[in-house]
């Protein structure tokens, strides 16, 4: 893999995090908190067409997390443990969070991302072709 492909997955590996992080914290509210306020449900607000773009965005951004998802559901819990903790400390800009599943944190998610790889090339996620 090269340098190249690596930073590709890396930046789909970020998103899916965060979009991992949104839905969690959505599904938590839901058991919180009511979706709408009753007194305020019938409102509608004028929506910039910024907004809209930026809706439209996210809406992408989800759809490719969830193929995302489907790659890493195919890896090794030892793997997925290794992407988890590599994505919380880039997230957090520090390295505190470690993982007693993972051995040798860097090498493992090294391999992850190898073996993710060929899993986002089949489901079309990945651009940059291969050297033949």
């Amino acid at each position: 893999m090269t340098q190249d492909q690596s930073d590709e997955v890396e930046l789909l590996l970020r998103i899916w995090f965060e979009w991992q992080c949104r839905q969690s914290i959505a599904m938590h509210a839901k058991m919180y908190y009511r979706p709408t306020d009753m007194t305020c449900r019938q409102s509608v607000t004028q929506r910039a067409c910024d907004e809209d773009d930026e809706a439209a965005y996210q809406w992408a951004d989800d759809q490719q997390s969830e193929q995302v998802q489907l790659c890493v559901d195919e890896l090794t819990i030892e793997q997925r443990a290794a992407i988890s903790t590599s994505m919380r400390n880039k997230s957090s800009d520090a390295s505190v969070w470690r993982s007693v599943r993972v051995g040798d944190q860097h090498a493992v998610y090294q391999w992850a991302k190898e073996s993710l790889f060929p899993l986002m090339r089949t489901r079309h996620l990945i651009q940059i072709e291969v050297a033949a």
